[in-house]
């Protein structure tokens, strides 16, 4: 019986516990007892080296404050001039005993520059008694002494004498400004008397000694580390502790040792401490035992009779045998309770293991994904119904077969095969493969395995699920496809050719090769659209991809970016190569002809075309832009031929300035960076109305102002004119309402012809003028004679709408058109303005000069006033009044102004 309760989880426990306790507080104690007593050392150690530290430091600033005083005197021209010619009066004014008292000095002496002293005086202060000038130091600041060394011009430090230190401070005697003849020395001597020892005593709390060093007084290690200016503290007995520091000495034949000497506190309390701990953990021990006790008696013996019980309850086959109850409401009592409903549960959980063994068989056989279970060996243990459809066969036909012989496996390129371990590995890389089976079907599939563990965490088994994915990669293809490519071309599209020039960009830079890229944007293409329609435009590109893609070598990429434009991109091919081979699809696309309806039609092409090298230095956009600006060259020039991009290409530099110029209006108008000028025009004829034009200006980043002709331009090629008139008109009205009755002038506003031709800009302009209610006779719309004739249709009904509510008209630029006159009588306009290249000359060509006569009378005789542009000087204005013309602008008559 002993044997078992010796051989029990209690006895053992409560073993381990006492075991435990006495080596836990054992190792406590000792480790309390070396930590304690070591740190408290280094306390000790570190009080002390900073008790003799700041004891050093009173020291130096005693040393530094002597030599501050002297240094006052010596540079004083009193001073001086009594060392030139000695006079009593300074003495009996500067050195009376209350000075010795004040400054903390007990001897005085002023030396010449032969060593003599012309005065020398010790006193003691505190006796009110003369004092003794130490043999040693009297001979130190005589002539010929330590301290009388013409050479150095402040000599100061610590000095040992029989009868105590003394500090001593000896500086060249000259005027105040520091320049002139040395005239002597003034010495003074500071004894470290016992009143001044004390003081530091009080300060650091310690004892204070300074004695020079002996051969007796330390060790030789001591006495190296002293040497080394390295602070010692060397406990003395059980109550007291002394540190030690080198104090430098005036006199390098001598060391001096500050010493200090200051209870073990520190130490003490650290012995009782240790003291306090060791009483401390005998009561925690003690009252350890006691709860162990109680909890052998609570838990541990009770713990024990619950497992005697299930031990007889596992060796028996009843099982109504069942753990006696415990008494009690803990959780060892509940264990009890719990057992045996536990065991009352076990054929009932085996009747239902039966049962959800069966389910969980209905269930693979209704999943959709094949379901495979392997062997170690890989030969198959079951297949689900999936699982027998996927691989043509049926389980009792495979049973003893292993799935390599079942499934062949290949990559995606159905070149690579793949081991059948692929089936059964669940940390294969792969994700996907294709699978073949015996009768040839192939199909791609994704899958999982798991492994099952037996008991002992060994591997007994593998599930292997088998999705099938084919239909889905099918169509992941084919959206993969579509993103990449032009649905109506089937040619690639613009992301795919911005991927492939990147790569091409990439290779140039690596590979050390050249390469060339080409937009062709097609010409005469918008006439089959208006004239046939959308779908007749379709045709012709998917017609004319063809003839061209037939034409392009098979290591070139052709694509489609949208609309009527089209890029390709020549690998590894120059400029002229890519030339010759751009001229041969040119030659296609003119020789291609376009039947539609009865109707032939015959397009061209614009082709921009630059090269890929190593050493250019664009990034894709910039290349893109080059690229799409030579294309725009192309076009200008006349279209239907190719322009290639230079780097000093003239036409692309201005391209790309306009481009700049596009992102500079955008932040123009976002941040109100546009302001309206005002240019006051003059009446050439009696009691007409007054009136002006406003001009627009774009502040640059130094506050100046960018004219129109900077930014329009671009803002014309890149459509945002619509925009900048908005802005003009929404502004000039806000501010012409604002002034009201005081601005007595008929404003004229100019409008573009892209804004003419904009759906919505009617309604804008007529919401204004109701938002600001201004008079709309002083309005005034300028519109060029160009773009009314770009426009007619839309020019005339926008210029009847607005004259509808009192708006007026006047034609810019009129004379500068082959059929102005033509269209004139057509127009609905209210002022005729005369184009400036005719008045700038007038003066001296009868041929501008007759032009101006004949539109002067032309808009006369239809009503129309007349403006003149460019009136530059006097005589342009004369001339203009012979002429009888209405107004004159123009430098000539007032410059633009601010307008606000």
């Amino acid at each position: 019986m002993a044997d078992k309760h010796f051989t029990g989880l209690r006895a053992k426990l409560l073993l381990v516990v006492a075991a435990g306790m006495i080596l836990l507080f054992t190792l406590l104690f000792f480790a309390a007892k070396m930590v304690l007593l070591d740190g408290y050392a280094k306390l000790e150690t570190n009080k002390t080296s900073i008790q003799i530290g700041s004891a050093i430091k009173l020291l130096k600033e005693q040393e530094i404050q002597l030599g501050g005083i002297v240094g006052e005197y010596a540079h004083w021209d009193d001073t001086y001039q009594y060392m030139l010619q000695p006079d009593s009066r300074y003495i009996e004014s500067n050195y009376t005993d209350g000075i010795f008292s004040n400054l903390k000095v007990k001897a005085i002496s002023l030396v010449n520059t032969e060593g003599e002293a012309l005065y020398q005086r010790s006193f003691d202060y505190s006796t009110g008694q003369p004092w003794v000038i130490p043999k040693t130091l009297e001979r130190e600041i005589s002539k010929g002494g330590l301290f009388l060394d013409s050479g150095k011009v402040h000599q100061s430090g610590f000095f040992w004498t029989p009868e105590g230190v003394c500090i001593v401070s000896a500086i060249d005697i000259l005027p105040s400004g520091g320049n002139g003849l040395r005239r002597g020395t003034l010495i003074m001597v500071r004894h470290l008397d016992p009143l001044l020892i004390d003081h530091v005593e009080k300060i650091i709390g310690a004892r204070l000694t300074i004695q020079p060093i002996s051969q007796d007084m330390f060790d030789d290690k001591l006495r190296q580390k002293l040497a080394k200016q390295i602070v010692v503290v060397k406990p003395l007995n059980d109550t007291q502790v002394a540190g030690y520091a080198m104090l430098t000495s005036a006199d390098a034949r001598s060391n001096l040792v500050v010493s200090i000497l200051s209870s073990r506190e520190i130490f003490a309390q650290g012995e009782d401490t240790l003291s306090f701990l060791s009483w401390s953990t005998s009561i925690i021990a003690l009252m350890l035992a006691g709860i162990s006790w109680l909890f052998d008696r609570m838990v541990l013996l009770r713990l024990e009779r619950m497992s005697e019980d299930v031990k007889r309850i596992a060796q028996s086959a009843n099982t109504k045998i069942r753990v006696r109850k415990l008494n009690g409401q803990d959780e060892l009592a509940n264990l009890s309770h719990g057992i045996n409903g536990m065991l009352d549960r076990i054929e009932d959980s085996q009747y239902e293991l039966q049962m959800e063994k069966e389910r969980a068989q209905v269930t693979l056989e209704g999943i959709a994904d094949a379901v495979i279970t392997s062997n170690q060996a890989g030969f198959v243990l079951y297949m689900n119904t999936a699982a027998e459809r996927l691989a043509g066969v049926n389980l009792s036909e495979v049973k003893v077969k292993t799935l390599r012989s079942i499934f062949r496996l290949k990559t995606e390129d159905r070149a690579t095969p793949v081991n059948s371990s692929w089936l059964t590995d669940s940390y294969s890389i792969l994700e996907e493969v294709i699978i073949e089976r015996a009768d040839g079907t192939e199909f791609v599939i994704r899958k999982s395995a798991s492994p099952l563990y037996d008991g002992d965490g060994n591997t007994f088994a593998i599930v292997t699920v088998l999705h099938d994915v084919t239909m889905l990669r099918r169509l992941s293809n084919q959206l993969s496809f579509q993103a990449r490519h032009d649905q109506l071309t089937g040619l690639i599209n613009r992301y795919e050719f911005d991927r492939k020039t990147q790569a091409a960009i990439d290779d140039a830079a690596t590979e050390n090769r050249i390469h060339c890229l080409a937009y062709i944007d097609l010409d005469q293409f918008k006439i089959v659209n208006d004239t046939c329609g959308h779908m007749a435009g379709d045709v012709l590109l998917k017609q004319l991809s063809n003839h061209i893609k037939a034409k392009v070598r098979s290591s070139d990429t052709l694509a489609r970016l949208g609309g009527d434009e089209f890029a390709l991109l020549l690998m590894g091919c120059d400029l002229d190569k890519a030339q010759e081979i751009i001229e041969g699809l040119l030659q296609v696309v003119r020789e291609y002809r376009f039947t539609f309806d009865d109707k032939v039609f015959k397009v061209g092409a614009s082709v921009g075309l630059t090269e890929i090298s190593p050493n250019q230095n664009l990034d894709l956009s910039e290349l893109l832009s080059t690229v799409d600006a030579a294309c725009y060259s192309a076009k200008e020039e006349g279209g239907n031929r190719i322009h290639v991009y230079r780097s000093d290409d003239k036409d692309i530099k201005e391209h790309n300035n306009q481009l700049e110029w596009v992102s500079r209006i955008h932040l123009g108008l976002e941040k109100n960076q546009f302001v309206l000028y005002i240019q006051r025009m003059q009446s050439l004829t009696p009691g007409a109305e007054l009136h002006c034009e406003l001009l627009i200006r774009m502040q640059a980043m130094d506050g100046s102002y960018y004219p129109p002709g900077y930014f329009l331009p671009a803002a014309e090629r890149y459509h945002l004119m619509p925009k900048i008139d908005r802005w003009v008109v929404g502004e000039a009205l806000a501010i012409i309402a604002h002034k009201g009755a005081a601005f007595p002038y008929v404003c004229a506003i100019n409008l573009s012809g892209q804004t003419l031709s904009e759906e919505g800009f009617l309604e804008y302009v007529l919401a204004q003028i109701k938002l600001h209610d201004v008079d709309t006779r002083r309005i005034c719309f300028e519109i060029t004679e160009t773009s009314v004739i770009a426009n007619l249709n839309k020019a005339r009904q926008f210029m009847h709408a607005l004259r509808e509510v009192g708006c007026r008209f006047s034609l810019d630029d009129f004379g500068s058109g082959l059929s102005s006159f033509a269209y004139l009588k057509n127009l609905e306009v209210d002022f005729l303005k005369i184009d400036g290249m005719f008045v700038k000359a007038i003066v001296n060509n009868k041929i501008d000069r007759a032009m101006v006569e004949s539109i002067n009378n032309v808009g006369h005789v239809m009503g129309l006033h007349t403006i003149a542009e460019f009136a530059e000087n006097d005589e342009i204005i004369n001339m203009l009044k012979e002429i009888g013309v209405d107004y004159a602008q123009g430098y000539g008559v007032a410059k633009p102004e601010l307008f606000e």
